[in-house]
């Protein structure tokens, strides 16, 4: 079991909308939602191609960026930023359907990007684990024993609205001595932006989560296995053994990567910002490797 403490030794080597004011950023808080081809730096790769305009007279402003719901508050750290947060799925869907403008987009899954943009910046890794409430904690040693005792709550995301919500159900397809089917029926669904707040407010007893939710609502969480928590790029073959279907395509498993790209010129310096927040990433519970931020072509389709 970890808690923020030890995560944070821990992180170095892995790693509607109202407004608040956060170190100089506007973050819309959200509630609405209910095999590696990197290659070279981020430079102005991050989707420098794909940007609308040259709009360096343009009057001073923040970018505006649609980000993952686990970047929520990260985003909102990085440079001057207006920052809107959903599910990546759900991000995707409302590009898709010109809902959404932004001038940079940072999701949970690069593949998510395809058809969006041509390259994309990748600047950060994270790991599943089980987020719980510190006097749940006190009375298992083990995950397994957790999510497997009916009597405690569990919390988890639409696989439909975000990776973490897909990702939660590949892990117990690979997890052993676990009935996956049935964790997954006796699981409440949330918006991954409330996920953990409901955790917080005692609504849930524990929630499948990413370790730097868990991180930053210093949380107690039990470590998921290496083979099924989607962090080790080594491990990379033993993840696509695991599917989920969707309702417009079929998810395979990979390793957790988060990729950025920008629309503008805006979007640009917000991701070169956010691929150069090194340090702050690692604070947040996420994993940054030594030859992070890379850029990374997105194939189309």
């Amino acid at each position: 079991m970890s808690n923020r403490r030890e995560v944070l030794r821990r992180g170095a080597g892995l790693l509607a909308f109202g407004s608040v004011t956060s170190m100089g950023a506007r973050v819309a808080l959200s509630d609405a939602d209910s095999g590696d081809a990197d290659s070279g730096d981020v430079g102005d790769a991050s989707g420098a191609g794909d940007a609308r305009s040259d709009e360096s007279n343009a009057p001073a402003r923040s970018a505006n960026v649609l980000v993952a719901g686990s970047l929520q508050r990260i985003a909102g750290e990085v440079g001057d930023a207006t920052v809107e947060a959903h599910g990546s799925v759900a991000c995707r869907r409302l590009l898709e359907d010109g809902v959404r403008d932004p001038d940079a987009v940072a999701l949970a899954d690069p593949g998510l990007l395809a058809g969006l943009t041509e390259r994309a910046t990748c600047f950060a890794t994270n790991a599943l684990v089980v987020a719980v409430r510190e006097e749940i904690a006190a009375k298992y040693d083990d995950w397994r024993a957790l999510v497997g005792d009916s009597g405690v709550s569990l919390g988890r995301t639409d696989p439909e609205r975000d990776p973490l919500g897909y990702r939660t159900a590949m892990a117990l397809e690979l997890a052993e001595g676990v009935d996956a089917e049935a964790v997954l029926n006796r699981s409440a669904v949330f918006p991954e932006t409330g996920l953990l707040r409901t955790l917080e407010a005692g609504g849930i007893d524990a929630a499948f989560a990413y370790r730097n939710m868990a991180v930053e609502h210093d949380l107690p969480s039990f470590d998921l296995p290496d083979r099924i928590d989607f962090s080790d790029p080594a491990l990379a073959d033993e993840y696509a053994s695991a599917t989920v279907q969707l309702a417009d395509r079929t998810v395979v498993g990979s390793p957790i990567r988060y990729a950025a790209s920008a629309r503008t010129a805006r979007g640009r310096e917000w991701v070169r910002e956010l691929g150069s927040a090194s340090e702050a990433l690692r604070d947040a519970g996420f994993g940054v490797p030594g030859d992070y931020p890379r850029t990374r072509e997105i194939p189309d389709g």
